[in-house]
């Protein structure tokens, strides 16, 4: 067809129509646009289990370290160390303190 003297093309269209559930299906990327999402959502799981991991490993440490730094602790054992109390006094004051 002709219109003044020169060419129109017609019908190039979308080129992806008609080639089924392939990379580029109607336009759509298909579930290979699914896949980053679902890698991040992988690695997000990833950092999430390994820190629980990492806090119930060294949780106990973290605590006991504070237990051994209260003050009342570190009185009591000022005043068994000088002999202002006897072993079965500071051991009945250490279970109530620490309980």
């Amino acid at each position: 067809m002709t219109y003044g003297g020169g060419n129109i093309m017609r019908g190039a269209g979308n080129i992806t129509r008609g080639y089924g559930s392939g990379f580029m299906a109607n336009g759509h990327a298909g579930w290979l646009g699914v896949l980053p999402l679902a890698c991040h959502l992988i690695f997000m799981i990833i950092i999430i289990v390994l820190a629980v991991i990492f806090l119930k490993r060294h949780g106990a440490k973290i605590r006991r370290i504070r237990k051994q730094n209260d003050p009342a602790l570190l009185i009591l054992r000022e005043r068994y160390a000088h002999g202002e109390i006897d072993t079965e006094e500071f051991d009945r004051r250490k279970q109530d303190l620490t309980s």
